[in-house]
């Protein structure tokens, strides 16, 4: 399979998600950075991450090399693989649609409520800076107090969980909904 600019893109996605950046400035380069070293324990110059985003009108083609450092970052063994995973990354996958909620719309303390198949359900609490607590779960492995960060939660497509704080243990990058996406984002009336 060929890589196409639309694979990338939803890579790069990927990782600024798991990283909690939104490779716009120079400390945005080094959050992901570090990110990508603690995912792989292997160094990727900041010039190369804004070759990648493009920063500044600077570009050039990825290398393979990088690419599938970026697909590790992600939890994938190599770009091929990420592309086997998601298809043709059609452009639509990209697109938040009615029924969704970009958590930079809400405010600390508004709660969301989660479905996805099969009879998955959480409850969440908005902590701010994109992150969230669960105060109920059903079905889920998420449980009650674990934390993660997100950027967007949409109806009919999965959700991409990153740096999720599980009991003890601790999950880089979790997706909710991979069979259909999500079945309810609905927004909850806030606790008096």
């Amino acid at each position: 399979m060929s890589k196409t600019n639309t694979q990338i893109e939803t890579l790069l996605r990927l990782v600024c998600e798991g990283a909690g950046s939104q490779a716009k400035t120079p400390s945005d380069f080094q959050i992901i950075a570090a990110y990508v070293k603690q995912r792989t324990n292997e160094n990727l110059a900041l010039n190369t991450l804004k070759r990648m985003w493009n920063y500044g009108g600077i570009t050039s083609k990825p290398r393979q090399a990088t690419l599938n450092l970026m697909a590790r970052t992600v939890g994938y063994r190599s770009f091929e693989d990420f592309c086997e995973h998601y298809g043709d990354c059609s452009p639509s996958s990209d697109i938040v649609l009615g029924g969704g909620v970009k958590v930079q719309d809400l405010v600390t303390g508004q709660r969301l409520m989660l479905r996805w198949n099969p009879n998955r359900e959480i409850v969440i609490d908005y902590l701010g800076n994109s992150a969230f607590r669960v105060i109920a779960s059903e079905n889920s492995k998420l449980q009650v107090n674990d934390t993660f960060q997100a950027a967007v939660f949409s109806t009919g497509y999965p959700a991409m969980l990153a740096n999720v704080i599980h009991g003890d243990s601790y999950w880089s990058l979790y997706e909710i909904g991979q069979q259909g996406g999500l079945t309810l984002v609905r927004l909850l009336p806030s606790e008096k």
